[in-house]
């Protein structure tokens, strides 16, 4: 998944019984502050149960969990993500040993191995493979913007509608297929030694197997997958494949939804000490695997991936209505079941608002004066804040960043907490929340942060407060545009990722929203999905594993201010045409 809001470091944790709570003591507590406690697992017993691993191999962090059949949590672990210093490639052993690393940190605290790994992560990003199955060269992040002209060119050729209609996807710098003719272009010799491609799940699935296979809901992320009709779940596009010089043959095999790609080999397993024979699926992309485990399973369902970038999707029986999802700028798909299709939609700062603000306005006081400021004020009029300043910090720490948005959540919840309760009334001024421009809806790369309505009354508290409710609003408009191309009526969106701890979000999300909205609070729901499917590969039900959740219920006259805000102020701003186009 996308980052969390609490990020931390190599921290693990054991424990017994099934997922519940509020996700305190699972990874991250209350006001995002990592959970310190280890405790020892129960032993297995004599009527052993099967133990199933889920690893999520993320752009920031590696996680793993050990769960039972019912989804009880045994232990879990995580350790940073190693990115090269040009941020843009990974080392394919660096990678591969961190996310293994978290499995085997799982291990040693449960005291047992597991008898399946599942595994998920983010999409896009690969590597060749050359005829031994070692790397060539280093694993290409899907954040690199390098293959942008690749996708021009494809565009120009296929044509965008055409493509999107085909594959489920728009022309962008990030899908594999504009990497694949980046590197005929810029590293001819990589591929032409290679043999196979494999994405950052597939890699840690061959480590352990040998074997190479992938999953259709990282398949369709390619730019090179066609989508089948009915149950078909498609195939591997030559026409497409060969701009790069490929053919399907370079392409993985994509196994049906539960099916395993192979078994630990029994050096793996005299390696890392786990269990030799032990299935390996590669269960899907981290979004969908996270929303399916969440609840987003059937028509009207949906879910709202919270994290540094956001990603709403809805479930659907049928494909959504393609020419108008791809002049939405939405992509659609399998889901990871095989049988339910998704309508997707991004917004790349989300929770990258967040980090901006703390940069720019909240840290540039320091810690003690930003807590003060927090603590101290009882009205608008009575908020201050320093100037902000070039000495913002432009990497911070996860220890660093746990207290930033630990500070963050006491200055917008402190509306909260004065007379009517969350969320607090609307500030009366109109973010549109795009510091990159905007993917979807209505496709606008000229769309830039912008704010409305700000006055002398208000001070930083508001503007932070402005924010949420900007990217609250969005998640909203998302929502409503998909339902509308999938044909359902939303029922129910549920919160996923490290952004739900911040509680006066996911309040404002409730209030604007129509529909019933939900927590769940796994804290690493992907790596719970990840787990699930692959217990399949030895007949358990994934469904029978549900994380817990909680149904957000917030004060009437407020939510239909926000309702009122959203229809009134705040669509009416992000539908005007940008300036310049």
């Amino acid at each position: 998944m996308t980052s969390d809001m609490n990020a931390a470091t190599g921290a693990t944790t054991a424990g017994t019984g099934n997922t519940t709570g509020t996700g305190t003591g699972r990874g991250g507590g209350r006001d995002g502050e990592q959970a310190t406690a280890a405790r020892t697992a129960r032993p297995a017993g004599r009527s052993r149960q099967p133990l199933l691993a889920g690893i999520d191999i993320g752009s920031t962090h590696c996680k793993a969990l050990l769960c039972t059949p019912t989804g009880g949590v045994v232990a879990r672990a995580q350790r940073p993500t190693p990115r090269s210093s040009d941020q843009l490639t990974y080392d394919a052993a660096e990678l591969t040993s961190a996310a293994l690393g978290a499995l085997t940190d799982c291990v040693r605290a449960a005291g047992r191995a597991p008898d399946t790994i599942g595994l998920t992560g983010m999409a896009e990003t690969g590597v060749p493979l050359d005829r031994h199955g070692a790397p060539i060269g280093p694993v290409l992040a899907w954040s690199d913007p390098a293959p942008a002209p690749h996708a021009e060119r494809l565009a120009r050729l296929h044509g965008t509608a055409e493509l999107h209609a085909r594959t489920g996807v728009l022309p962008s710098a990030k899908v594999p297929l504009a990497r694949w003719c980046w590197l005929s272009e810029h590293h001819p010799e990589r591929l032409n030694r290679m043999r196979q491609w494999a994405g950052a799940a597939d890699l840690v699935a061959r480590s352990l197997t040998g074997r190479v296979g992938t999953e259709v809901t990282f398949a369709q992320r390619t730019m090179a997958w066609e989508h089948g009709s009915g149950t078909e779940s498609g195939r591997w596009n030559a026409e497409l494949l060969a701009e790069a010089g490929l053919t399907p043959a370079h392409m993985p095999h994509v196994h049906a939804p539960g099916r395993p790609v192979g078994a630990v080999t029994r050096a793996v397993a005299r390696s890392l000490g786990l269990r030799a024979g032990a299935h390996v699926v590669v269960a899907g992309h981290d979004h969908l695997v996270g929303a399916w485990i969440s609840g987003a399973r059937g028509a009207g369902r949906a879910a709202d991936s919270m994290g540094t970038a956001e990603a709403v999707l809805t479930v659907s029986d049928t494909p959504p209505d393609l020419a108008a999802a791809a002049a939405e700028g939405m992509s659609w798909g399998r889901h990871v079941d095989g049988t339910h299709w998704v309508t997707l939609a991004g917004m790349s700062t989300s929770g990258a608002l967040v980090e901006w603000f703390c940069d720019r306005f909240l840290y540039p006081v320091g810690r003690e004066g930003a807590a003060a400021a927090a603590n101290g004020r009882a009205h608008s009029g009575d908020r201050t804040a320093g100037a902000a300043g070039p000495d913002a910090p432009s990497a911070p720490s996860p220890d660093e960043l746990t207290v930033r948005y630990r500070d963050f959540a006491r200055l917008v919840e402190q509306d909260g907490a004065e007379g009517t309760g969350l969320p607090a009334r609307p500030t009366g001024i109109t973010v549109e929340p795009y510091l990159q421009g905007r993917s979807a809806p209505r496709p606008d790369p000229a769309a830039r942060l912008a704010v409305h309505g700000m006055a002398s009354r208000h001070g930083p508290a508001d503007l932070a407060l402005a924010l949420l409710e900007g990217a609250a609003y969005h998640a909203r408009w998302m929502a409503e545009v998909q339902a509308e191309l999938a044909g359902t009526t939303p029922q129910t969106v549920t919160l996923v990722g490290g952004s739900t701890r911040q509680r006066t979000w996911t309040a404002l999300k409730a209030a604007v929203s129509p529909w019933t909205t939900e927590v769940c609070t796994e804290a690493e729901a992907p790596c719970l999905g990840a787990a699930a499917w692959g217990g399949a590969a030895i007949g358990l039900d994934p469904a029978g594993i549900r994380p817990p959740s909680r149904t957000l219920h917030v004060d009437g006259s407020n939510a239909a201010a926000h309702r009122t805000a959203y229809r009134e102020r705040f669509l009416p701003h992000v539908l005007l045409p940008s300036p310049g186009n």
